[in-house]
């Protein structure tokens, strides 16, 4: 039997009011909710405070040895790999970037071929580190300023170190692909492992063991390459067959497909803005830690312990900036802007209330936190005085974050590299032309980073016209 008339308009009614919920708004509600923006933050939350902890367990191992200057070779040549790995980030966010888009549009198989291409130049540039290494030993040595035992310290960690770089810049690349693809889970895997087994190692070698400065070296070069091991047992379940069907014309002396010059050439470019702005950002906190070493050893001591901290601090709020890179990007590929104004709102507040919190951590836990970094007495005591400067930190820093991973999400390089240029001259003035002691050093430095995130936001409306279905750029 039909069903009557009645029932079939009123059938199609309820599914009239259904069926949005399979369409683009059901999309762009699912990928804005609250729900969805902290499942994909809080797993790289959580694995992204596993990486300054490495810093973080260093120099606390350091800190238990007899003499200051042990935290300070740490802490100078941790420094130098600052500047080698967040320099060359550009493999990590000129990834995310691109995948976050790719993904938009529904491009897999260019993600493929851009995974291949960053791998193979991150294999590259570490080993050219490898073979350089006595000139970045020698140029450290050069540019840093500390005792003669910091600096052959330094030295030291820098030399066993340098063989971790391969497949440290590899794994960069692989992160930025995960994140883009939004494969938090497998991001947060790939982070955890590399980092406990650092910091495992950083515990048996040096307690263990008794080695020092070098123990915490080797543990680095041991826990990338099992990382980037992993990955690739990864990529063989995951894509049977596909990494050598990428690969197999290498080996006929042909050129790949991926071997495309023009996308070579484009993630170069976003590499030269973003290699840019990063050498600048690690200036300025290379200039802070040089700064405080030309006072004295307990002053290089207490801002190392605060960029350690700090370490921590931004990782922790960068889930929401991963968060951000990947839905801004995605929001991007599919041209949609309301999606783009929800994503870069919500993620905003999140990080916002993440940063009061932390704050009031730091402001309640002071004892336990400076009792685990060291414990010496005249450190812990030095430490205790500039400790309201470590307690604004998230709270000045966190708008930052979350504007880079915008227009990290945008590939709004050249704006980011603009605005970095404009907040280092402000923060190098600073220091170089007023006479300082360590409160006006920090306090230069709490300055400098909130006028990071105040600058990117003046620039935003550069990124909502990437979203614009009229505006044909990318």
């Amino acid at each position: 039997m039909l069903p009557h008339p009645a029932v079939i308009l009123s059938s199609t009614n309820v599914m009239q009011k259904i069926k949005p919920k399979s369409d683009t708004s059901y999309l762009q509600d699912a990928h804005t909710s609250w729900q969805h923006i902290w499942r994909l933050s809080w797993p790289i939350m959580l694995s992204n405070t596993t990486v300054p902890m490495v810093g973080v367990v260093d120099v606390a191992m350091m800190g238990r040895l007899n003499d200051p200057a042990f935290i300070g070779g740490v802490g100078l040549g941790m420094m130098v790999f600052n500047f080698m790995y967040f320099g060359l980030g550009f493999l990590r966010m000129g990834t995310t970037g691109l995948v976050a888009q790719m993904y938009g549009a529904g491009q897999d198989t260019a993600i493929a071929y851009l995974l291949i291409r960053g791998v193979s130049v991150a294999l590259g540039l570490g080993g050219l580190f490898i073979l350089a290494s006595p000139f970045v030993t020698s140029a450290a040595i050069t540019i840093f300023s500390a005792s003669n035992l910091a600096e052959a310290l330094m030295a030291e960690y820098i030399t066993i170190r340098l063989f971790a770089a391969p497949a440290a810049l590899a794994n960069l690349v692989l992160l930025g692909g995960l994140y883009g693809k939004q494969q938090m889970w497998l991001a947060m895997a790939l982070l955890l492992i590399v980092n406990a087994i650092n910091l495992l190692l950083d515990i048996i070698l040096v307690n263990g063991f008794g080695m020092k400065i070098d123990g915490v070296a080797y543990a680095s070069v041991a826990a990338q390459w099992s990382g980037f091991g992993f990955m690739l047992w990864w990529i063989a379940r995951a894509w049977p067959g596909q990494l050598g069907k990428l690969l197999r014309p290498l080996a006929r002396a042909k050129l790949p497909i991926w071997f495309d010059s023009s996308a070579f050439c484009r993630f170069f470019i976003l590499g030269r803005d973003i290699f840019i702005r990063t050498i600048l950002l690690l200036s300025c906190e290379a200039l802070f830690l040089n700064e405080a070493a030309k006072l004295n050893d307990l002053s290089l001591a207490t801002c190392q312990i605060m960029l350690s901290i700090f370490g921590v601090l931004a990782f922790a709020i960068d889930g929401f900036a991963h968060t951000a890179e990947a839905l801004v990007g995605e929001a991007i590929g599919q041209k949609n802007k309301l999606m783009l104004t929800i994503v870069i709102k919500r993620t905003n507040y999140l990080a916002g209330m993440m940063a009061v919190f932390l704050g009031t951590v730091l402001w309640l836990g002071k004892p336990l936190i400076l009792g685990l970094m060291t414990n010496q007495a005249n450190l812990i005591a030095y430490m205790d005085a500039y400790w309201i400067w470590v307690v604004m930190l998230p709270l000045v820093s966190f708008l930052a974050f979350q504007m880079d991973g915008v227009f990290v999400g945008a590939t709004r390089v050249k704006e980011m590299r603009n605005a970095m240029l404009f907040v280092s001259a402000c923060f190098a003035a600073t220091i170089l032309l007023v006479p300082f002691d360590l409160t006006v050093l920090m306090g230069s430095f709490v300055s400098y980073l909130a006028l990071r995130g105040i600058s990117l936001w003046y620039l935003i409306s550069c990124v909502y016209k990437m979203a614009d279905p009229s505006d044909s750029s990318r």
